[in-house]
């Protein structure tokens, strides 16, 4: 079996924000209406160094973290910053402690907190649901099983997580099986288990568990043909089918899926000899499956109405009730432009009991969630340092380069064992080794951005020098810049050699490196992005930048460039749109060579990040287009009706994704955070204050830190998920086209419908065989390296 990464996706205790972190603190709630005449709160709970803010909206709840700044932010301006919202007039405050638990409520709509799965005993010839409820004997096969999965328990007195059944009366049997995964309680509703009628051949009182739990397994012991839609249950999405081969003592596995239900890890291999990794795969794979259910089209209405319907019940009753005549001003706050501080001022005796009340009330209900055993586990302690944290996350190690650094670090990169950097003093040189550092300019050389290239031993450096703050290209040899070190003289007399004067006033650069060892480097200066190109002539000493092209754009915030088959592309971002130029189109038309990507709202946080296939060929498959924390995944595609688009709303604002497939990682100042490539569902995330990127060199990422308490930061690195498993795939992809193929097999007449070269549906019994991609298919295809086991159904009318 492979052992691949397996991750809980969208773990409550990274997004259960309001029972984490706001719950028995003194925090905000505010209420507002949309343009399109919607109602929303807004919460808010601001610390020392940055606000973290929940949107309730009928389409659902949206996060955000956000920097503390010397101006005081508004209720109106943090609505601002989840993009897609337009507040009608300034959100007025409720102060009421009641609503925590409405909040609360709200929150707890977006899933379970634990897990209810069913299990039925399949025997070979069996095809309807009523012949497999009947089944009543335990095979010691079927008993390996169950205690592999969970634990035998006696129903009667149970006082954990009992999933519906009963505990007191022995209604629902006398025994069950449970266990605990990640944090969560797993009852698993054994249709054996469950009572029998001999009189009722369809076994109604079973059907009432099974029939309503959204995922089920079906074990059986020969490897028989199972057809999904046998199971007549509108709550039902997914089955597990479970095969046990006693001659291998190995378990066969394989998921098949509604046709509704979104992608979901983790990947699947088909068939199990390691019983303990088959055991997490199993049930994890059940868990993530049960939160993509909640996504399909059946509870997204479900949940909306919900949602919709619980806040304007806190409009009635703590806002406004117009059909009783007026406001309760008892309940709320006037108009307000600014947030309040948590902490209340000394002598303000009323206000800070009432504050007090408040936070004693939202405190008593996160104690009765605890005790109940039904409160979001938190694996999370924010008082860890980076390193403690990210070892919280298997397999995730963060190795410290460089400790009490004594000044902010802008930027920096890597080659041997130095480190080049730049901030506020200037730039200096660091052995990583000894710790020495070499100061090279002082601090009327100000490096914005530094880009190594050691194929071409040269160091890009773009500064700003003199009074004016001037920005300019600088290129440094890097034998010499090691060698002459302590020379801090000389270095500047060659630094008018090394100017590159046509930069001269730009703000922005990147490079890169093609496969065929071609170094190209783009300069955004003023209205203008110049492409330059390395010229080196052998025997001629050092090379030199050579201007190629340019192309005129204003307005421009991000740029990144990568290969494509048809030739060198350039990625920009502006303040209302994204655009991609042909670097090698025609010069004479230089307008055919610019192309829109895509349009966005006027923004503040830009970047553009190249989802690449492999390091080799490094040919961009896709591109993630960031604006503010929202970003569209834009697959590149040789066929165009194939082109497609996913949005990930990220909970922190991105200033730098890195993408290392399946995963992208999100650096802002208040956090990381991580998500899945193929379905944008969280994995892990961190807050830490004050970090920021430097660059990725031999798939490690490197950051800073920076601590404004000490007034000291450290350099720290992070691996790129690289080594995440032996194949970090997830079995999970995205919908690209909706085409029809014919597939042969042993079976005449069957039929395999796909919407995707990714996504498999089941919708003939017969058909018994796993589809194998075709080779243009998996070249072409951002998620191409996917499990093979998901089969997707249609349920019947």
């Amino acid at each position: 079996s492979t052992h691949s990464a397996i991750h809980l996706e969208n773990p409550e205790s990274h997004l259960r924000w309001y029972f984490k972190y706001f719950l028995g603190t003194a925090h905000q709630n505010y209420y507002g209406k949309t343009v399109e005449k919607n109602m929303f709160i807004l919460s808010v709970v601001k610390s020392e160094e940055y606000y973290r803010a929940i949107l309730w909206a009928k389409t659902g709840l949206q996060r955000i973290h956000l920097p503390v700044s010397h101006k005081t932010r508004s209720p109106h301006s943090i609505c601002q910053e989840f993009g897609d919202i337009n507040v009608v007039r300034a959100p007025r405050e409720i102060k009421e402690a009641d609503i925590q638990k409405d909040l609360l409520y709200i929150e707890e709509q977006e899933g379970a907190i634990n897990f209810k799965f069913g299990v039925l005993y399949r025997r070979k010839g069996q095809h309807t649901d009523n012949e497999i409820l009947c089944n009543n004997d335990i095979t010691p096969t079927f008993e390996d099983f169950l205690n592999l999965i969970g634990e035998k328990i006696a129903l009667k007195g149970f006082n954990d997580y009992r999933g519906g059944l009963d505990v007191k009366g022995d209604t629902t049997g006398t025994h069950s099986y449970t266990t605990v995964m990640e944090g969560k309680h797993i009852m698993f509703h054994v249709a054996n288990m469950l009572p029998f009628s001999k009189d009722n051949p369809q076994q109604v009182e079973r059907k009432r568990h099974i029939g309503n739990d959204i995922v089920n397994i079906v074990f059986q012991e020969e490897d028989d043909e199972f057809d999904p839609t046998c199971f007549h249950s509108h709550m039902s999405h997914i089955y597990a089918s479970v095969t046990y081969k006693k001659e291998e003592d190995a378990y066969l596995l394989r998921f098949f899926n509604e046709e509704s239900v979104p992608p979901y890890g983790p990947e699947i291999a088909a068939e199990y000899t390691d019983h303990d990794h088959f055991r997490r795969v199993l049930l994890v794979k059940l868990m993530n499956g049960e939160k993509a259910v909640y996504e399909t089209p059946q509870f997204v209405a479900r949940r909306e109405r919900t949602v919709d319907q619980l806040i304007r019940e806190i409009h009635k009753r703590y806002v406004r009730c117009e059909e009783h005549g007026g406001e309760d001003h008892h309940l709320l706050a006037g108009l307000t432009d600014r947030i309040i501080e948590t902490t209340p001022r000394i002598g303000r005796k009323k206000r800070f009991k009432k504050a007090a009340r408040f936070t004693e009330k939202g405190q008593d209900l996160k104690f009765q969630k605890i005790i109940s055993g039904h409160a979001p586990t938190s694996k999370n302690c924010t008082s860890l340092s980076l390193q403690r944290k990210l070892a919280h996350f298997s397999n995730w190690r963060c190795d410290r380069v460089l400790g009490d650094v004594q000044q902010k670090v802008h930027c920096a990169d890597f080659w041997d064992t130095y480190v080049v950097m730049g901030s506020d003093s200037g730039l200096s040189l660091i052995n990583t080794r000894t710790a020495d550092l070499t100061e090279i300019y002082d601090s009327m050389f100000v490096p914005k951005q530094i880009i190594v290239v050691e194929e071409k031993s040269i160091a890009i450096v773009r500064a700003e020098k003199g009074k004016n703050k001037t920005g300019c290209i600088y290129t440094f040899d890097l034998s010499a810049l090691t060698m002459k070190a302590q020379c801090t003289k000389n270095m500047r007399k060659k630094t008018k050699q090394e100017k590159i004067q046509p930069t001269k006033g730009c703000t922005l650069v990147c490079s890169y490196l093609t496969i065929a060892s071609k170094l190209y480097m783009s300069v955004v200066k003023h209205k203008m992005i110049q492409l330059y190109e390395w010229i080196r002539i052998p025997g001629q000493g050092q090379g030199w930048f050579q201007c190629k092209n340019d192309f005129q754009i204003s307005d421009v915030q991000s740029l990144c460039m990568f290969s494509r088959p048809s030739g060198l592309k350039i990625c920009v971002g502006t303040s209302t749109e994204f655009l991609i130029i042909d670097a090698e189109g025609d010069e004479n038309d230089k307008k055919k060579c610019i192309e829109r990507l895509q349009k966005h709202k006027e923004n503040t946080s830009l970047c553009i990040t190249p989802v690449l296939k492999d390091e080799i060929n490094n040919w961009a498959l896709g591109v993630l287009l960031t604006y503010n924390n929202i970003s569209v995944l834009e697959q590149f595609t040789l066929h165009p009706d194939n082109l497609f688009t996913v949005l990930i709303k990220w909970n922190v604002k991105p200033l730098h994704i890195h993408s290392s497939l399946p995963y992208f990682m999100a650096i802002g100042q208040q956090g990381i955070e991580i998500r899945l490539a193929s379905n944008g569902n969280v994995v892990h995330s961190i807050d830490v204050t004050c970090v920021s990127y430097l660059t990725i060199r031999c798939q490690l990422i490197y950051l800073s830190t920076w601590d404004n308490t000490t007034s000291t930061g450290e350099i720290v690195s992070l691996p790129t998920f690289v080594n995440f498993g032996s194949n970090s795939t997830i079995s999970s992809g995205l919908a690209l086209s909706n085409e029809s193929v014919e597939h042969s097999t042993d079976s005449p007449g069957s039929t395999l419908t796909r919407e995707s070269p990714l996504r498999r549906s089941f919708n003939d019994h017969s058909w018994t065989r796993t589809y194998t991609e075709s080779q243009d298919d998996l070249a072409n295809n951002i998620f191409s390296c996917l499990s093979l086991t998901d089969l997707a159904f249609t349920r019947p009318p």
